[in-house]
């Protein structure tokens, strides 16, 4: 029978090759090395940080990490300590110590998994003020219009049960209340780099209520998520505009339908035409119309730039199929299947569908391994400093 200290030492050993092939181990030698110069160059920026901006924002990035790696360390000492006392001839000494050493140990485990978390953090760095959020309905009829709507509900449900501030500037609805397309601009702590894993076709499987023979139909709808850069502004000239007015039509009582309220802005350098009609002033409908159009032409600008970043990643990747589905919902199953990670089955479609704890929950499980590929690719293009910079 193999004796505990043959056991311990095996043991130790299968942890240490283990340590050292897996990236996002705390113990990975490339991982250590790449800590260490990030305390390095936290206390080198912290000497030098007085009055400018930039040195704080950094400060503030490393600072979480650093703090976690400090802990680490007076952990890692206090378990050589032990360790060194259970050396003691006393008998009870020597027990005391190797219990204070478990504790330390399962100390140590749980400072690794919130310094990982830090360290995760710390390499996304996908940053943007705002986005434009844009739905569209896809292969399906009637029925992806239908979904693409309840993808509305769910979404903008979603913003206000994270707190973000959000506002539609171009729509489409169809006769009997579906969608055929609609843009809004989102803005909130982090909201770009929770909503770009949605970015995406997201598909239904459902038997629709006019379907009288009890087929499952399939249809799609699709997502684009849009960063928007705190930097880009739009010029509009007054003598590129159309502006016309009209009687508003539809519900809004008799002054709305009697007055010329209604305000149609066309761009004429790109054809882009608003229209605005929900105020009763003329004046107001104006101001909401030209917002609009500033929001219309600030997304045809991050969408040209989008598709010229996404040409020169195909040309650099190869093929790439960006209509490939992220995303199932079966109503006949009552499941959500999210196609990209394991374990992205979940059921109560109702629950999901409202853009609570349930859809926050999925895309917190997609934020992880996304920020654990990131950190991967980081470690991997990542080389030592040549020369280590020297703590003050």
């Amino acid at each position: 029978m193999m004796s505990r200290k043959v056991l311990n030492l095996r043991l130790g050993y299968l942890a240490r090759r283990w340590a050292s092939t897996d990236p996002l181990n705390i113990q990975n030698e490339k991982l250590q090395a790449y800590l260490e110069s990030l305390r390095q160059e936290y206390y080198a920026v912290r000497v030098n940080a007085a009055g400018n901006s930039k040195s704080y924002a950094r400060l503030a990035q490393l600072e979480g990490v650093v703090s976690a790696l400090e802990q680490r360390r007076v952990l890692e000492r206090q378990i050589t300590s032990a360790k060194d006392m259970e050396a003691e001839k006393d008998e009870d000494m020597r027990e005391l110590m190797r219990e204070e050493n478990e504790v330390y140990v399962d100390l140590l485990g749980k400072q690794d998994q919130a310094l990982l978390q830090e360290l995760l953090t710390l390499s996304d760095d996908e940053m943007y003020p705002a986005l434009i959020f844009g739905l569209n309905a896809g292969a399906g009829g009637q029925e992806a219009m239908l979904f693409a709507q309840e993808l509305y509900e769910m979404y903008t449900g979603f913003f206000e049960h994270m707190g973000w501030e959000w506002e539609e500037f171009a729509s489409e609805i169809t006769d009997i209340g579906g969608l055929r397309h609609a843009s809004l601009m989102v803005s909130g702590e982090d909201a770009f780099r929770w909503l770009r894993h949605e970015a995406g076709v997201h598909r239904v499987q459902r038997v629709p209520a006019t379907e009288k023979s009890g087929r499952m139909h399939t249809s799609t709808a699709s997502i684009t998520v849009i960063p928007r850069p705190a930097d880009i502004h739009v010029h509009i000239a007054e003598k590129d505009l159309k502006i016309e007015t009209k009687r508003a039509s539809g519900a809004g009582g008799q002054h709305v339908n009697t007055t010329d309220s209604a305000v149609r802005i066309v761009h004429l350098p790109t054809g882009l035409a608003v229209e605005a009609q929900s105020e009763r002033s003329q004046l107001k409908n104006r101001e909401l119309a030209m917002k609009r159009l500033r929001s219309r032409l600030v997304q045809q600008q991050l969408e040209s730039a989008e598709a010229s970043k996404m040409a020169t990643k195909k040309a650099q990747q190869g093929s790439l199929n960006r209509n490939e589905k992220i995303r199932t919902y079966n109503f006949v199953q009552d499941r959500i299947t999210d196609h990209r990670i394991q374990g992205g089955t979940m059921h109560n479609l109702d629950g999901f569908l409202k853009g609570g704890d349930q859809l926050c929950g999925l895309i917190e499980k997609l934020q992880l391994e996304h920020r654990k590929e990131r950190l991967k690719e980081l470690l991997d293009t990542w080389e030592p400093p040549k020369e280590a910079i020297k703590e003050n």
